[in-house]
């Protein structure tokens, strides 16, 4: 499969363990935070699925939540460049709407917004092996694509050692690195899986747990957003330690 040109990118791609763990508010609350710190960082998810149609047009809502978190301005077509109806997995959702995903299209986004931007905080659909383009062409090759290095979100409880563990070996067979682990939606009494699960998961991995992002209500609600700004503040500063320590140029501004 040709794949289209895509300009030099730096920043990182946001992927998760799973289907609903939290990757939007983590991709969302890095662009925030990394906006704060006066850099030029932007939001973009390549694909979605599931969109609700409004005023005769399918919305990503994802980037709509990413876009207001962040105090973004960009149209979210170029935040999201293709936007499909059916909550299924990107390949199969355009297939059954007689639609292909064109990474042309994403590539001439990422062309616009680089105009604009240095740091991208990319998010991907659901898990390492959902199909994107077709049946061999999944979030996993996306992210090789991009050439951004990964940070994998995760559940705190029980089964997340599993599901993470795959997840990181994934990413390590197709030569993605991954720059570290955020647990989501930590609760502020953690069960025993819970309280342990870090630390095993660090140990098997050999990656930092960048985070234990605490479970808020309504990001829309000023308190209870930035009680999630300040967690995810401490974990883009952790990931800049973990990105420095793997050597800079690897995890951030890899290089052809």
């Amino acid at each position: 499969m040709e794949l289209p040109h895509l300009p030099k990118l730096k920043g990182v791609f946001i992927t998760g363990t799973d289907t609903d763990v939290g990757k939007t508010w983590v991709a969302a609350g890095l662009t925030a935070v990394l906006r704060r710190w006066g850099l030029k960082a932007v939001y973009f998810k390549p694909v979605q699925s599931g969109c609700p149609e409004e005023g005769g047009r399918l919305i990503p809502t994802d980037a709509r939540l990413a876009r207001e978190v962040a105090g973004l301005e960009e149209p979210l077509e170029l935040l999201t460049p293709i936007t499909l109806r059916l909550p299924l997995a990107p390949a199969v959702a355009a297939c059954q709407e007689g639609r292909t995903v064109d990474l042309a299209q994403v590539a001439a986004a990422l062309e616009e917004l680089t105009r604009r931007y240095d740091l991208f905080v990319v998010e991907g659909a659901g898990g390492l092996c959902v199909p994107v383009v077709n049946l061999r062409f999944w979030v996993l090759h996306l992210a090789a694509w991009l050439k951004l290095p990964l940070m994998l979100v995760a559940k705190p409880g029980l089964g997340t050692i599993n599901h993470t563990v795959l997840t990181v070996s994934a990413a390590h067979q197709a030569g993605v690195p991954v720059a570290g682990i955020v647990l989501n939606r930590y609760p502020a009494r953690p069960s025993l899986a819970e309280s342990t699960n870090p630390e095993v998961i660090a140990a098997l991995t050999e990656l930092p747990i960048l985070g234990r992002v605490p479970e808020v209500g309504d990001l829309r609600h000023p308190g209870e957003r930035e009680i999630f700004l300040a967690a995810m503040d401490e974990v883009a500063r952790h990931l800049a330690d973990a990105c420095a320590a793997r050597a800079f140029l690897e995890c951030i501004l890899l290089e052809e």
